[in-house]
C-alpha cells in the first residue's frame, strides 16, 4: 500500500467522536500521537531489554499513522527519498522527531492558548523534516513501509472493523494483533 493509500484507509480508524471538530484538534491529536508513539519506541532501545523487530515497525508504522492525519490536513504527500547508506545513529534520528515534533506542538501550543495564527509553511517545512527522519530511522533497521502500511490496515481492522469505536480502542485484543503484526493472522 502506498501513502496516499495509506491516507485514504487510516483515516477510516481515526477517532472523530471527542475533539476532532477542528483543524487544530486534528493536529494536536496528530503531533501527540506521535510523540506518544516515539515513547513506546524508546522503549525498544531499553539497554535492559532485548530488542523486539515487530514492535519497532510497529511503533514506526504507529507514529505515521499520526503523520497521516498531518498530512490530509496539509495534502502532503510521503516523501519519495531512498538513502542508499543506512544512517548509523537511531537514536540521533529519534532526537530530531522529538525536537521537530516540540516545535509543532510548541506552535499549536500558541494558536490554541494565546490565538497566535500557525505559520503554515513553517509547519509544513518541520512536518517535512519529520518524514524524512522516519523514513531514515525506517531504513536503519529494513522496514519496508508500504509492507508496514498494510500490516497496521489490517492490525486497526481487525481492531475497528470499519470504523473507530473507543469501546474498542481500549478493549483491544493485542494476542490477535500481535500475530497480524508478526504475519500469523
Amino acid at each position: 500500500m502506498n501513502w496516499k493509500e495509506y491516507l485514504v484507509m487510516s483515516e477510516k480508524t481515526m477517532s472523530t467522536e471527542f475533539h476532532c471538530d477542528s483543524k487544530d484538534e486534528r493536529l494536536l491529536h496528530a503531533v501527540i500521537g506521535i510523540l506518544t508513539e516515539i515513547e513506546e519506541l524508546l522503549d525498544n532501545h531499553d539497554i535492559d531489554k532485548s530488542p523486539d523487530e515487530v514492535g519497532r515497525s510497529e511503533e514506526v508504522i504507529d507514529a505515521l499513522w499520526y503523520c497521516a492525519i498531518i498530512s490530509r490536513e496539509f495534502d502532503i504527500d510521503y516523501p519519495q527519498i531512498v538513502t542508499k547508506i543506512p544512517n548509523e545513529d537511531p537514536m540521533g534520528l529519534i532526537v530530531k522527531i522529538i525536537k521537530n515534533t516540540c516545535k509543532l506542538l510548541d506552535m499549536l501550543k500558541k494558536k490554541l492558548y494565546y490565538n497566535r495564527p500557525i505559520d503554515e509553511n513553517n509547519f509544513k517545512t518541520i512536518f517535512h523534516l519529520i518524514l524524512l527522519n522516519f523514513s531514515d530511522y525506517a531504513n536503519c533497521y529494513n522496514i519496508n513501509l508500504e509492507k508496514s502500511f498494510d500490516i497496521n490496515i489490517s492490525k486497526l481492522k481487525s481492531r475497528y472493523g470499519s470504523k473507530f469505536s473507543s469501546e474498542r480502542a481500549i478493549n483491544r485484543d493485542l494476542q490477535t494483533e500481535r500475530n497480524i503484526l508478526e504475519g500469523n493472522n
